[in-house]
């Protein structure tokens, strides 16, 4: 795994949308999940361990030097199993904030006070209304939010608030040094070998020998059930291993047919 790279994980040219030079964009709705394919970990908020917590394993790496959450979607690297053939995710599963929101983004002014909408140009999904009727406008005719686009802007701002209050947490656990680099070896059906590596995870045994004090301030916070739902992610290492099975055998079938 690798750590996070300046310009975020899958945008490639954000841009601040603006009423005077975007009023004639559209959105083109589709549940395509597609331009996560070479994913194998995304992004995720401490208020996402909870629903997180059934599907993926939940570990952290390092960004801007400090631990980051993320859920583990692919065991090699190039290849997100959560995809289906169509591009949807797969179902029941939860589809992390991260991507739901994507191709739109929140970007901070310069002097950090301000936060525009912004979203990434080269997605296709954001295209001019005159090509594609079908399309939901970006903006209503008195430059406010369109319907379409005022949840995706409200799923944007909580995404980036439920982060900025995740940064006290993920300061506490990297100050007390709980985190443990870990990887992870596997062999699969067809006898290859692969190692999964670049990330951390809590100890259990240094989390339990913390101070009673500072165990207690945790709970209080709780910051001690968040690290509870990481550890218990940890069971999910076997659903990955056989959702890896599952769309192996459905590559191998797929061939077969050809």
């Amino acid at each position: 795994m690798t750590k996070e790279n300046a310009m975020p994980l899958f945008y490639k040219k954000p841009q601040v949308l603006r009423f005077e030079e975007h009023k004639g964009l559209g959105l083109v709705a589709r549940n395509d999940y597609a331009f996560s394919a070479e994913a194998t970990a995304i992004p995720l908020s401490v208020s996402e361990f909870m629903p997180a917590v059934r599907h993926y394993p939940i570990v952290f790496i390092e960004a801007a030097g400090q631990p980051a959450p993320v859920a583990i979607v692919g065991l090699r690297q190039g290849q997100n199993l959560m995809l289906e053939k169509d591009g949807s995710w797969a179902p029941h599963a939860y589809v992390p904030a991260y991507i739901r929101r994507y191709p739109f983004i929140l970007v901070q002014s310069p002097d950090e006070d301000t936060r525009y909408l912004a979203y990434d140009s080269e997605s296709g999904r954001v295209k001019p209304l005159a090509e594609n009727p079908d399309a939901a406008p970006i903006f209503n005719d008195d430059g406010t939010a369109s319907k379409t686009v005022a949840p995706m802007l409200e799923l944007c701002e909580a995404y980036h608030q439920h982060r900025a209050q995740d940064a006290a947490f993920l300061k506490a656990i990297a100050e007390a040094d709980i985190l443990l680099a870990r990887h992870v070896d596997m062999e699969f059906p067809d006898k290859s070998r692969y190692r999964l590596d670049g990330f951390g995870v809590i100890d259990h045994e240094r989390y339990r020998n913390l101070p009673a004090r500072t165990l207690k301030q945790w709970t209080e916070k709780g910051w001690t059930d968040a690290i509870a739902l990481h550890l218990a992610s940890a069971q999910n290492w076997g659903l990955m291993m056989e959702r890896n099975r599952l769309v192996s055998a459905g590559d191998k079938d797929a061939r077969l047919r050809h």
